[in-house]
């Protein structure tokens, strides 16, 4: 399974479509600042064909100390869930077969 980095996205960008590294990078790097930013403030950010990221605040639970057993509370935490849109899905599905 191959790994996708910012590096390797501006490359491949630069060679479909001729922009300068420089403004590759500064247009990647506000785009992704623009979703971390929306997320911060709890809102869902919504990528058409491609996905949502999806954030939410997790509620206190119990757990357990492996270690010890004793039982502990999990205090709750942010988490940011991504679901993928159902056209990129099926399209997705169909590269497989």
């Amino acid at each position: 399974m191959a790994t996708i980095n910012k590096k390797i996205i501006i490359n491949k960008l630069h060679q479909k479509v001729g922009l300068s590294k420089r403004v590759l990078k500064t247009l990647i790097d506000e785009l992704l600042e623009e979703i971390k930013k929306t997320l911060e403030l709890g809102e869902e950010t919504k990528i058409v064909r491609f996905g949502n990221f999806i954030p939410y605040e997790t509620k206190k639970r119990k757990g357990r100390n492996l270690k010890n057993k004793k039982e502990v509370e999990i205090k709750p935490f942010k988490k940011i869930v991504f679901r993928v849109a159902p056209q990129f899905k099926i399209n997705l599905r169909n590269e497989k077969q």
